[in-house]
């Protein structure tokens, strides 16, 4: 059963109640939030009650695309509680982004009513709580876990953009494989998107790579990636010579966003993203010595250890931070 007409319902509700707040009850229990908008904002908390309701307001209305109910939202995110102001989740102290699902029953109502109908650019306060944010990701449950029942949580989103969950760039050569000299396979491993279906590999080519390894499948026109941007990214990755992935964004948790920063990023990605333009399809090949103390970024991501990896990456955006 398609759950979207419930969340519809609830996000508009959590909106109702956030806008009568707002009008009803003066702003001086509302946190005051300093710092511009793509950097890790201060929060200043009153010492006073929280708010009976939850509350809502567009610090920066942003200027791109609005954020359709059915994507996945990508998003920086400072959460707080109200009560003891513990830090409970920061985008910016992970250098993760967050990725936001705003189909199916996991999604948090609160999370939602901030995000949907908001343009990419947009910082958004609310004030809700606890019980309003039942979590849709393992970070924000482990961040409302830490909540009493009666707890408020203050949050600060910093909008990236709403992506489709399976969006990709065009491919060039019609079903995203990449041919080698004359449409023959060469001595690289090849990669196949099918028709909108996720892709798989489908030659390991000669064997694995020796160094690293970055080919251009598609070549984008937009803007470039530079040092601490934030990337918006569809990806998968294979374990040399294993049809199946260990990782894969395309129609399954959605675009991620990444901090263009070596620590910040899986093995291979920071040398073979930095200096691409929004709209590329890289493959990247990456040997098991690259990078030989890799466990796990801040942000959570991670790959096979002392093993040589296969990424296939989409740019689908990008955000100064």
């Amino acid at each position: 059963m398609d759950p979207r007409p419930v969340l519809r319902t609830g996000a508009a509700t959590v909106l109702i109640a956030m806008a009568t707040a707002c009008s009803a009850s003066g702003p001086e229990n509302v946190p005051k939030v300093t710092g511009a908008a793509g950097t890790r904002p201060v929060i200043t908390i009153p010492d006073r009650p929280a708010p009976r309701d939850a509350r809502l307001e567009v610090l920066r209305d942003g200027t791109g695309p609005a954020v359709r109910q059915g994507q996945v939202a990508v998003t920086d995110v400072e959460m707080r509680s109200w009560e003891g102001k513990k830090e409970l989740l920061s985008s910016w102290g992970l250098a993760q982004p967050r990725t936001v699902s705003l189909t199916g029953a996991r999604t948090a109502r609160t999370w939602a009513g901030a995000l949907v109908g908001r343009k990419a650019g947009s910082r958004v306060l609310m004030v809700a709580p606890a019980g309003g944010g039942r979590p849709g990701t393992d970070a924000q449950a482990a961040a409302v876990a830490r909540l009493g029942p009666d707890d408020h949580m203050v949050l600060v989103f910093d909008l990236i953009g709403g992506y489709d969950r399976d969006q990709r760039v065009p491919s060039l050569h019609g079903n995203g494989a990449m041919p080698g000299p004359s449409g023959t396979r060469d001595a690289k491993a090849l990669v196949d998107f099918g028709s909108g279906a996720a892709p798989k590999v489908v030659s390991w080519g000669a064997g694995p790579p020796a160094r690293l390894q970055v080919r251009t499948l598609s070549e984008g026109r937009g803007p470039v990636l530079q040092d601490r941007d934030v990337a918006v990214l569809q990806y998968a990755g294979w374990a040399w010579g294993d049809g199946r992935p260990f990782g894969s964004t395309y129609g399954a948790s959605g675009p991620r966003g990444v901090v263009l920063d070596r620590p910040a990023l899986l093995p291979g990605m920071y040398e073979a993203l930095k200096g691409i333009r929004v709209g590329t399809r890289l493959q990247i090949a990456v040997p098991p010595g690259f990078r030989p103390d890799f466990r796990r970024t801040p942000g959570g991501l991670e790959q096979p250890p002392g093993v040589p990896v296969l990424y296939v990456v989409d740019v689908l955006d990008r955000q100064d931070r």
